[in-house]
């Protein structure tokens, strides 16, 4: 295969015996080092290089004026801006930044393309004052703001631009202007001939510099474009059709070059995947075939259309690959460091009193690159422990050194927790601080040491550009320029540029052939990239003042693929074929194209990774001399109604905690959970009915209650909510939902009463406990429990469990006792009032037949229904007869050594 580079290189030695005095001008740098190894294989003799330099630096030598990095420029700007506005209408920089940045991409657009900006703003302003007028009485105070908003648009260009051409630095755009400008002084005083290799879209500003040099023969152009699509595919040849035929040059001179490479036979598959990373993982899958027939992948270049999906293609690339270069950047908020800064920022914007919000502490402190400081890191554990354990929402440095025990290690990078006073200058040294001491841990790889140092220039250039132009002054505004800094800046990487797979964007082709093309997210609505343009300028506006669209871009990008393609043997085009956010699912009409153009080679393919059916398999566990050890030990400790009710929902959880002794992990515990709300009502309860054990309750008891209830509750919830914030948000209603629930048990008590019911609380929080001999087991088996409390109501005994949850009659009916300790869904609850009447009623020998006794439940979510008993009845001797039955049986399978311990499905999941 000869490349274009190749051919122009042949042709410029043949024409040029001296290639000395020659400047090549290419799209890009990556174009440049191909063509300067291309000369250097095509020199028969020892001689000093022609000068190769790509359009940008070419740009920058003829205007004259220094590029100027984007985030230097936005400090800039809003200087000018500053400087333009009256000091009352003066936005924040952190406002400021929110739509300046689109502003300098048009202010880019407009000058890359001469537009008379004057005339432009002035047009745009007053279409935006007709649709003002045309609004009538709908005009509000924002549309009336926008438009003086657009109104300030040419004042700010005009001062943007004498200034920055004054200082001598400045954006692309007006790079180019000043250019065009000064092409013909160029023309006049230069001895250099200029070859121009490998061009397409050109803007106003490079067609006028082009067409200067041309005609004033001291340049040569190269083009490259296939004779298939000038014919066949217009929109492949928009721009190069449009040159041919207009310029004065291609009257006199021969067009150099259309060719002949499409029609030859090609290998083309068109690979349909699920999601991206099969896309990268399907891509591996092809250069480990390609690595079978070659021994290198210097031919070979993978292009990622959809840039964000380098990092996962670096990780997937096979063993075969050796070395690679990657031509482009690697966009720093997809670098995992650059969430710890953000992490950084919020904790300090959302503290309060010196204390941050444990969400963003736990954030930081989990961070891996926190982690990765810490000789032993199990004092992170410990200290998130901690403050799980004390329930802190918020913490300070203080209480942050206190809970990790002072440990030295972690008080070396105590300062993240301390107080920047909402300083910026601040918050970015330390911030370096931390890089620096990040970067003294050894354990680090060449990678991540990349990663710091990236971080560091980028801090520290917001530093140096703060001490000078001091616009960010609070960290708030820091975040929010440091965020959009990380969509826009990128990682460079650095390698030997001409071994190895190419890895590569869609931009970094031009001008270069491969062998073998893999290209990656050939999807409607990424290449193209479909009908969004941001920006303050309207579409038809555009189209009137020659400014691009996406009609133009998808012209440009029809040509790079095709053009990538049209010298490739082997071509493996991959898009996704699953709808979502980013994507239609939809493969680009680009490939539909090239089915259409190449019909008899085009192989199409969907892949999927493979499905491995498993069969869900339930764990058993025997019961082995351990576990029979530690049902012996639980039976002496005691079995509680929630303990085998536990069982009866799974018996695996059961063996889980009860003997593994396995617990949940410890949570802070930032809104009232249900049990911690159940905890506080039984808790102010108590409080209040234990001064009147035995009595009968009276009318001024209860009132006297709830007088108290608001004290009470808040007491409690101090206790119990460790550490809790119950003065705002979801934690504010619970409490006041815990008041409530208080009253209106208390007023449904005081009716009670008022009736002529005769109340008498008896115990409260009564601890019950039965020894049981059960045939099978030669050991006693304990029962424990505690009812929440036990009263007598007009000489009827009552067990009474409160529910803070909703409970109804349905939940403590009985039709089956069998399942009494088989459905825990259904009969969870009716097993736990059961069990408390069974302990009850044999630990104080109680003959029912004279003492009538009723279990039940009141629910603070249906006060209404009042106490709800079992079967709605008094529990009746044979009931407990019943119950003790199923119980025993339970209990037998519980100790049986011959029945494993069975995992269970959970009955909620259907």
């Amino acid at each position: 295969m000869q490349s274009f580079l190749d051919r122009v290189v042949i042709d410029i030695l043949s024409k040029n015996e001296n290639s000395t005095d020659l400047t090549f001008v290419l799209p890009s740098k990556r174009a440049g080092i191909f063509l300067k190894n291309i000369l250097k294989s095509k020199l028969k003799k020892a001689t000093i290089l022609p000068k190769i330099i790509s359009i940008e630096e070419f740009i920058e030598e003829l205007s004259g004026i220094n590029a100027i990095d984007s985030t230097t420029l936005l400090f800039e700007f809003y200087s000018v801006y500053i400087a333009s506005t009256e000091e009352a209408k003066v936005e924040s920089f952190e406002n400021f930044t929110k739509w300046a940045p689109l502003l300098l991409q048009d202010f880019n657009e407009i000058d890359r393309h001469l537009v008379d900006a004057n005339h432009l703003f002035s047009y745009l302003t007053d279409i935006k004052r007709i649709e003002t007028l045309l609004k009538g009485e709908q005009k509000t105070d924002l549309i009336l703001n926008q438009v003086k908003f657009y109104e300030k648009f040419e004042n700010y260009y005009d001062n943007l631009y004498s200034y920055l051409v004054e200082s001598k630095i400045g954006y692309q755009g007006l790079q180019y202007r000043e250019a065009a400008d000064n092409v013909e002084w160029y023309i006049n005083n230069t001895s250099d001939k200029l070859v121009l290799v490998g061009f397409n879209a050109l803007n106003k500003a490079e067609e006028k510099i082009f067409k200067g040099l041309l005609d004033s023969d001291i340049a040569t152009i190269y083009w490259d474009i296939d004779a298939f699509f000038i014919k066949n595919n217009p929109q492949v040849a928009t721009f190069i059709n449009r040159y041919k035929s207009n310029w004065n040059y291609f009257e006199k001179n021969d067009f150099q070059w259309i060719c002949n490479e499409f029609s030859n036979k090609k290998n083309i598959k068109i690979i349909g995947t699920p999601k991206d990373i099969s896309q990268i993982k399907y891509a591996g899958e092809i250069l480990k075939d390609i690595s079978n027939t070659s021994n290198s992948f210097s031919d070979t270049a993978l292009v990622l259309a959809e840039e964000a999906m380098l990092g996962a293609s670096l990780n997937s690339l096979p063993n075969e690959v050796k070395s690679v270069n990657i031509t482009m950047g690697y966009e720093l908020k997809n670098i995992p460091l650059g969430n710890l800064f953000d992490y950084l920022f919020k904790l300090q914007i959302h503290h309060k009193n010196g204390a941050f919000y444990y969400k963003e502490v736990i954030s930081v402190l989990n961070h891996p690159q926190v982690k990765s400081l810490f000789k032993t890191p199990d004092i992170i554990d410990r200290l998130l422990y901690n403050i799980a354990a004390n329930n802190f929402t918020y913490l300070s440095k203080s209480s942050l050194l206190k809970l990790a025990d002072n440990n030295p290690e972690y008080k070396e990078l105590s300062f993240l927790f301390e107080n920047w006073k909402n300083d910026a200058n601040v918050a970015v040294d330390y911030c370096i601080r931390f890089i620096d001491l990040a970067r003294e841990n050894e354990s680090l790889n060449t990678l991540e040491k990349e990663y710091l140092f990236r971080f560091y220039t980028i801090f520290q250039q917001l530093l140096n550009l703060n001490e000078k132009f001091g616009h960010i002054t609070d960290i708030k505004t820091l975040n929010v320029f440091y965020n959009q800094m990380l969509k826009s800046e990128k990682l460079s990487f650095q390698g030997e540029p001409l071994s190895g797979l190419q890895v590569m964007g869609v931009l970094e082709t031009r001008v270069l052939d491969f062998k073998n093309i893999i290209i990656t997210s050939v999807n409607e609505g990424v290449l193209p990239g479909g009908k969004s343009d941001n920006s303050f300028i309207p579409f038809d506006i555009k189209q009137e003042v020659g400014l691009p669209t996406y009609k133009e871009k998808d012209a440009i990008f029809a040509y790079h693929f095709f053009r990538l393609i049209q010298r490739a043997e082997s071509i493996y085009a991959i898009y996704n074929t699953e709808a979502d956010s980013y994507g239609s699912g939809e493969q680009s009409r680009f490939l539909t194209q090239l089915e259409i153009f190449k019909k008899d080679e085009v192989e199409k393919i969907v892949v999927a990774p493979d499905v491995v059916k498993t069969n869900f398999e339930f764990k058993e566990i025997k019961k082995d001399d351990f576990v029979n050890d530690e049902l012996k030990t639980l039976a002496n400790k005691g079995f509680s109604a929630s303990t085998l009710t536990n069982y009866i929902l799974n018996p695996l959880e059961f063996y889980n905690q009860k003997i593994l002794r396995i617990r949940e992990i410890e949570e802070v515990e930032e809104t009232i959970a249900a049990n911690t709300l159940g905890t506080i009502i039984h808790k102010t309860l108590e409080a209040f009915y234990e001064p009147y054990i035995n009595e009968m309750l009276k009318e001024e008891h209860l009132l006297q209650m709830k007088l108290k209830v608001p004290s009470e509750v808040q007491k409690w919830f101090n206790q119990v909510y460790n550490n809790g914030n119950i003065s705002t948000g979801k934690n504010l209603l619970v409490y006041n939902v815990a008041k409530q629930f208080v009253n209106n048990f208390l007023k449904q008590e005081l009716k009670l009463v008022k009736q002529g019911g005769n109340l008498k609380v008896l115990a409260l929080e009564k601890k019950l406990a039965l020894e049981i001999e059960i045939d099978g087991i030669n050991f006693p088996i304990k029962l424990v429990g505690e009812a929440d409390r036990i009263d007598e109501l007009n000489g009827t005994l009552r067990i009474v469990d409160y529910k803070t949850g909703k409970v109804l009659q349905n939940d403590l009916n009985i039709n089956d006792w069998s399942q009494i300790t088989k459905d825990y869904k259904k009969h969870s609850k009716s097993f736990q009032v059961l069990f408390y009447a069974l302990l009850y009623s044999k630990s104080e020998n109680l003959d029912i037949d004279k003492h009538p006794l009723e279990s039940g439940i009141i629910s603070f979510k249906n006060l209404k229904a009042g106490f709800l008993k079992v079967n709605k009845s008094l529990v009746k001797k044979n009931d407990l007869e019943l119950f003790e039955n199923e119980l025993k049986v339970l209990l037998l399978e519980i100790f049986n050594v011959n029945i494993p311990i069975l995992e269970k499905e959970s009955p909620f999941t259907n």
